[in-house]
C-alpha cells in the first residue's frame, strides 16, 4: 500500500477513524490491513491496523488535486516514512543519508543483508550474511573504496633504437550506500563512482628517461599523449636514427639481354641453345662492361646518443685475364673474340677472361683426332667411337655420339642420339662436391702448421740461424711425422685426380697443388721461408671462396636419346625421346619426354617421364636423394624399384598416372 501508516484504537473501527483523521479524508477512502484485533478487558490490548489511502483512477471526481500531491513525492517513496518515526511500519529497516535504522515490531524484527563493496557491522561485529537487527543495536557501515595507482614502464629495444613507454592509468572507486525505504528484509546496495587517475607529467617522463641514460631522439608529441592517456596504451617516446647501408661496387655488363640463363628444363621450354651458350659473345675491341663505384653509407645514432657505424663499402677489384684488357679503372674491353667468362673471387674481386670458340666442321674421328679445347666447342657432325672431347666451356654437337668420352665444364647439347657414351657435364663442379671438404681440411692443417712453426721459432732449441741454413724442410718433415700425419696423404689423394683431369681445373688450382706437393710430399728446398706458407694459406682461402661460388652454377645436359650410356650432370638432364639401359646421375632433375626403361637414374629434385619401366622384366631403378622431391609418370611398369631418400618400394603391378612422394608422416605414397 502507498503511504502506509500505523494507527491504534480500542477497536478496529476506532483505529480506522484515527487513520481517516490523520489523512484528512473520509473513512470510505481508507484501505487497511489488521495487524492486531486487540482484546477486551481492563488490561486488554489495543487494535492495530496498517492504513493507506485507496488508489484512485484519473476520472474520480475530486481526485486530481490529491493525486497531484502524491505525485510530488513519487520519486522518493520513503519520504512518507521519514516525516515521522511514528509513520514507519514496525519490524522494518531502512537507509537514509547513508545511515541504517530500524524499528522493532511486536511480532517481527527486520532483517538486513550486506552486499559487495561494504562491511556491515552490528554492535562492532562484522556481518557476512543476513542478520536480524533491533532498535537497540549499533549498526555501522564501512564503505570499501578502492584506489589503484597508475603504472608506467620504459622498455629499450634490444638494438637500442627505440624506447617504448607502457602506461596503465590508475583509478579511484568511491562507493556510497543507496537510500532504501523501510523493508522487513533490507538488501543493501551501493553506487560506484570510478575516477581515472593519470599523474604523469612531461617532467616526470623526462627524468625517467634520463635515469636509464636516454639522450637522443625524444618524441615530445608522444610524451604529451602519454600524459593525457585515459586508457592503457604504449607510446614510442624515443627513437634513434637507423643507419643507411652503403653499396659495394658492382659490375654492369654492356649487353644485358644475353645475361640470363635458364637452369631448369620443362616440357614447355623453348630454348635457343645457341644463345644459352652466349654469356655473352663478344668480338675483339668490344666493351664487356664497367664497374660502378661503391656508395658510402650513413652512420646512425641510437637513443643513448651512441653512433652506429655502417659497414665499410668495398670497391670492386677487376682482374683482366686472357682475352680482356682494363681501360681506365672501370671498363673491361675484349681483346679477342669469344665468350665472356666471369669468376668471382674473395675480397670482392672479379676475374674476366674470354673463352675462345672452336667450330669443328665434320665428324670427330680417328682422322681428326681427339678435341681438347679450353673454350666452347661446336661440332658440326658426329663424335665417333673411341674419341674423346674435353671442353673448358660448353659443347654443342649437331650429330650423334657413339661410344665416345665427353668432359665439359659447361652445358652440353647433343642433337642426335647418344649410344654407349660416357658424358660428364660440369666435371669440376662434380669433383669439388666430393673433394672440397678435403681441400678445406688441408687449408686448416696449413694454418696449424704455421702456428706450430712460429712456436718452434720461439723455442731456444731452434735458432734463426739454423732455419736460415737448413730452411724449413727439417721442421716441416718433423711436423708431418709427429702432428700432421694426414696432411701428405690428403695432398696426394687430391693431387692425383686434378693432374689426370688437367683441362678441367683452373691454373690456380694446379699451382696450389704443385706447391703443396713440393712442401709436404717432397720437402723441396725452394720452400724455405714461413712467409711462403702464409701466402699459400691466404691464396687457398680465396680459391675456396671461388670454388664455393662456382659450385652454385648449374650445368645441364640435353640430348635427343640415350642408349646404354653413362651420364653425370652438375644439374639437370633432359632427354627428348627415350632413355634405354643407361646409368644417369644428376644433382638437379631428370626428364625424359618419352620412355625410361632399364638402367638406373639418380636425381636430386625430380624424375619425370611418360613411361618408366616395362612389364617384360626389364629392371628399372629410379632414386631421388631429396625427400622433398617427386617422381612422376603416366605409367610405371612392373619390376621397377622406386626410392626417395631412404625409402624404397618395388612395384609388382602396373601403376597409372603416378606421382610418388614422401608425405608428412614419412611414408612413401603413390598418389
Amino acid at each position: 500500500m502507498l503511504g502506509v501508516i500505523i494507527t491504534r484504537g480500542k477497536t478496529v473501527a476506532e483505529a480506522v477513524r484515527n487513520a481517516a483523521r490523520q489523512f484528512k479524508v473520509s473513512e470510505d477512502e481508507i484501505e487497511y490491513e489488521i495487524v492486531d484485533r486487540g482484546s477486551r478487558g481492563f488490561f486488554g490490548r489495543s487494535a492495530v491496523i496498517q492504513a493507506a489511502l485507496k488508489r484512485r483512477t484519473s476520472g474520480d471526481v475530486g481526485s486530481q488535486a490529491h493525486e497531484a500531491g502524491l505525485e510530488e513525492n513519487a520519486e522518493d517513496t520513503s519520504t512518507t516514512y521519514f516525516q515521522s518515526e511514528e509513520l514507519v511500519p514496525e519490524g522494518t529497516a531502512w537507509v537514509k543519508n547513508g545511515q541504517i535504522a530500524c524499528k522493532n515490531g511486536i511480532f517481527h524484527y527486520a532483517l538486513v543483508t550486506p552486499c559487495d563493496g561494504l562491511v556491515l557491522r552490528v554492535n562492532g561485529e562484522a556481518v557476512k550474511g543476513t542478520t536480524l537487527v533491533i532498535e537497540e543495536d549499533v549498526i555501522d557501515v564501512e564503505l570499501l573504496n578502492e584506489r589503484v595507482e597508475p603504472r608506467m614502464s620504459l622498455t629499450v629495444s634490444p638494438d637500442k633504437m627505440q624506447v617504448t613507454l607502457t602506461f596503465e592509468p590508475g583509478y579511484n572507486i568511491v562507493r556510497r550506500i543507496r537510500d532504501h525505504p523501510p523493508s522487513r528484509e533490507l538488501l543493501l546496495e551501493v553506487t560506484e563512482d570510478k575516477q581515472v587517475v593519470n599523474h604523469l607529467t612531461e617532467q616526470y617522463i623526462d627524468e625517467a628517461l634520463s635515469e636509464i641514460g636516454v639522450q637522443f631522439g625524444i618524441d615530445r608529441d608522444q610524451i604529451r599523449l602519454a600524459c593525457q592517456a585515459q586508457t592503457p596504451a604504449t607510446y614510442v617516446v624515443a627513437k634513434g636514427i637507423e643507419p643507411i647501408c652503403g653499396t659495394d661496387g658492382e659490375f654492369e655488363l654492356a649487353s644485358k639481354s644475353k645475361t640470363e640463363q635458364k637452369d631448369r628444363f620443362t616440357l614447355s621450354d623453348i630454348i635457343d641453345w645457341k644463345e644459352r651458350f652466349s654469356l655473352h659473345n663478344v668480338r675483339a675491341g668490344e666493351l664487356i662492361g664497367q664497374a660502378t663505384p661503391a656508395t658510402p653509407g650513413v652512420n646512425g645514432r641510437d637513443v643513448f646518443n651512441q653512433e652506429i657505424p655502417v659497414a665499410k663499402v668495398r670497391d670492386l677489384t677487376i682482374v683482366a685475364e686472357e682475352g680482356t684488357a682494363l681501360r681506365g679503372e672501370q671498363k673491361v674491353v675484349a681483346t679477342a673474340s669469344g665468350r665472356v667468362r666471369i669468376q668471382r673471387r674473395a675480397n670482392h674481386t672479379m676475374h674476366f677472361s674470354i673463352l675462345p670458340q672452336l667450330v669443328h666442321n665434320g665428324n670427330v674421328n680417328i682422322q681428326t683426332g681427339n678435341i681438347r679445347f679450353h673454350g666452347d666447342v661446336y661440332v658440326l657432325g658426329n663424335i665417333e667411337e673411341g674419341m674423346t672431347v674435353e671442353v673448358g666451356g660448353n659443347l654443342h654437337v649437331t650429330g650423334a655420339v657413339a661410344k665416345a668420352t665427353i668432359r665439359t665444364r659447361g652445358d652440353t647439347v647433343i642433337q642426335g642420339p647418344v649410344i654407349g657414351a660416357d658424358i660428364i657435364c660440369g666435371h669440376a663442379n662434380l669433383f669439388w662436391d666430393n673433394m672440397l671438404p678435403s681441400f678445406r681440411l688441408i687449408h686448416r692443417d696449413l694454418i696449424g702448421v704455421i702456428t706450430a712453426l712460429k712456436q718452434l721459432e720461439a723455442n731456444q732449441a731452434f735458432t734463426k740461424g739454423d732455419i736460415a741454413k737448413k730452411g724449413l724442410q727439417p721442421l716441416l718433415k718433423l711436423l708431418t711425422e709427429v702432428k700432421f700425419k694426414d696432411l701428405p696423404v690428403r695432398i696426394r689423394e687430391l693431387s692425383r685426380p686434378i693432374k689426370n683431369e688437367r683441362q678441367s681445373f683452373d691454373p690456380d688450382v694446379h699451382k696450389i697443388m704443385d706447391f703443396l706437393e713440393k712442401s709436404f710430399c717432397y720437402f723441396h728446398p725452394l720452400v724455405s721461408k714461413l712467409i711462403q706458407l702464409e701466402s699459400l694459406v691466404e691464396y687457398m682461402g680465396t680459391i675456396i671462396v671461388s670454388i664455393e661460388q662456382d659450385a652454385n652454377k648449374k650445368m645441364n645436359i640435353r640430348v635427343q636419346s640415350l642408349t646404354n650410356s653413362t651420364i653425370k650432370s652438375a644439374w639437370d638432364v633432359n632427354v627428348e625421346r627415350f632413355c634405354y639401359g643407361s646409368d644417369i646421375y644428376c644433382k638437379g632433375g631428370f626428364q625424359v619426354q618419352g620412355i625410361l626403361r632399364g638402367g638406373r637414374v639418380q636425381a636430386g629434385n625430380f624424375i619425370e617421364a611418360k613411361e618408366i619401366g616395362s612389364n617384360s622384366g626389364s629392371r628399372t631403378e629410379v632414386w631421388l636423394t631429396n625427400d622433398e622431391g617427386y617422381i612422376q609418370a603416366d605409367t610405371i611398369g612392373t619390376d621397377t624399384v622406386i626410392k626417395i631418400s631412404k625409402l624404397a618400394k618395388k612395384l609388382i603391378n602396373e601403376e597409372m598416372d603416378v606421382r610418388i612422394r614422401v608425405d608428412d608422416h614419412g611414408d612413401l605414397i603413390l598418389r
